[in-house]
């Protein structure tokens, strides 16, 4: 058995993907990106961090988010995340035996600003990629709705399949 290595990095920042078990779609249901948000709000009060940049698409969702200095421990975050909307999503469906998640999860440590943009970027661009909209504003689920969005986002297709040939990976 393959044994995963996470880079735990103290105040660090990360790119998370989480996928849904066999790839259900089950985030095309509003309600259940709401329990989603419900849960990551839960989480952040009691394990601090900030979240940089998010998208819920129907079958994964990607997070960037920033610890505080002193905290390393990102697994815990994310576990307790998926466990909490696991649990409201049974209790609100009446579904007890859901399983809502892949087991694991995939990261990348950002090591500059080039590469928090570069993700940032990625998240934005995820449903116009997986062709759900034209536009990254079009995406109701996403951080680029709001306050977030202070900038352009201007990847292309094009440009996310040259950043995998260099090397970037995006956890999909």
């Amino acid at each position: 058995m393959r044994k995963f290595i996470r880079n735990y990095v103290d105040g660090g920042t990360f790119f998370f993907t989480m996928v849904t078990k066999s790839r259900k779609p089950l985030f095309q249901d509003p309600s259940f990106c709401e329990l989603f948000m419900a849960g990551v709000k839960k989480v952040k009060s009691l394990h601090p961090f900030d979240l940089d940049a998010y998208v819920i698409l129907p079958d994964h969702i990607h997070l960037l988010i920033s610890l505080p200095a002193g905290i390393r421990d990102y697994s815990n975050i994310i576990k307790e995340i998926k466990r909490y909307v696991t649990k409201s999503i049974r209790k609100q469906f009446d579904q007890q035996d859901l399983v809502v998640w892949q087991d694991r999860f995939w990261e990348h440590t950002i090591r500059d600003e080039r590469d928090m943009q570069t993700h940032y970027d990625y998240i934005h661009y995820n449903p116009v990629k997986h062709g759900y909209v034209a536009s990254v504003d079009q995406w109701k689920w996403s951080s680029i709705d709001g306050e977030f969005y202070d900038h352009d986002i201007t990847p292309t297709l094009e440009q996310i399949n040259a950043l995998n040939q260099k090397g970037y990976t995006f956890g999909e």
